[in-house]
């Protein structure tokens, strides 16, 4: 009778969060960071599409002047639209290349 042997859960081993256990406790938090970045992806793409709008304008607009100037036009609210563009592309475009690039530790 001596040689009784405990069965059961809790049979004096401690639990242990390696493995499976500790990716399901992250699994919540790199969720988020896979959409942030993705968010962060995105926004970039839409950034360097607002910035070559306004490139794009701004090159419309310069050729165009001499026309506009002959027949006694303003250029009207075109550059405004690409002043708006380059104020909402560029500064994120250096905070993402610097984030992405410059930020990492060496």
């Amino acid at each position: 009778m001596g040689d009784r042997r405990r069965t059961g859960s809790a049979g004096g081993r401690l639990y242990s969060p390696g493995g499976c256990g500790c990716a399901l406790v992250l699994a919540p938090l790199l969720a988020l960071s896979i959409g942030l970045l993705l968010a962060m992806v995105g926004y970039a793409l839409a950034s360097v599409a607002m910035l070559a709008g306004a490139v794009a304008i701004t090159v419309r607009l310069h050729r165009k002047r001499p026309e506009r100037e002959a027949a006694g036009r303003g250029p009207g609210a075109w550059p405004l639209v690409a002043g708006a563009l380059y104020l909402l592309s560029v500064p994120y475009l250096i905070f993402f290349i610097w984030f992405l690039f410059l930020s990492s530790p060496s």
